[in-house]
């Protein structure tokens, strides 16, 4: 009993501080992204979002900024955009966890209805938890911020 109470304290503090989720109000932009939040895997194996909105009217240019400027106010550490990829890499710290951090990782796309996608992807490792809730609310104020 004492090791099973022992490995969910050490599992909750290792859980990713979600820094781009907690205390912030995420506003419904209309987008549905949150209604097609994916949420795969569970504790033991970890577990990976998906979060994604399609932005018309908004240039490719115009919508990696944004997108690169939401990362970047949630507080991610090690942002490497590369705007000719549509890649954004990012990590978010570990809360307790010793300076470890788990992947956010992004990419805007245009297509071939000349909207841009933007998409958002966070992995944690199995025995970490979090909110999904809190996980899609943040991954939808990135995903989300191209329109804002």
């Amino acid at each position: 009993m004492r090791i099973r109470v022992c490995t969910a304290v050490s599992a909750m503090l290792l859980a990713p501080s979600m820094a781009f989720a907690f205390g912030k109000p995420v506003q419904d932009s209309g987008s549905g992204c949150l209604q097609n939040l994916s949420v795969a895997g569970g504790f033991t194996s970890g577990k990976q979002f998906l979060a994604s909105t399609d932005h018309e009217g908004i240039s490719y240019e115009q919508a990696f900024a944004k997108t690169l400027a939401a990362i970047e106010a949630e507080g991610m550490v090690q942002v490497l955009p590369n705007q000719a990829t549509g890649y954004i890499a990012a990590e978010n710290p570990v809360r307790g966890g010793g300076g470890s951090t788990v992947p956010l990782r992004t990419t805007v796309r245009r297509q071939g209805d000349g909207s841009v996608r933007v998409e958002v992807r966070f992995s944690i490792k199995g025995g970490q938890m979090t909110s999904n809730k809190a996980v899609g609310e943040g991954l939808c104020k990135i995903a989300d911020a191209a329109s804002l």
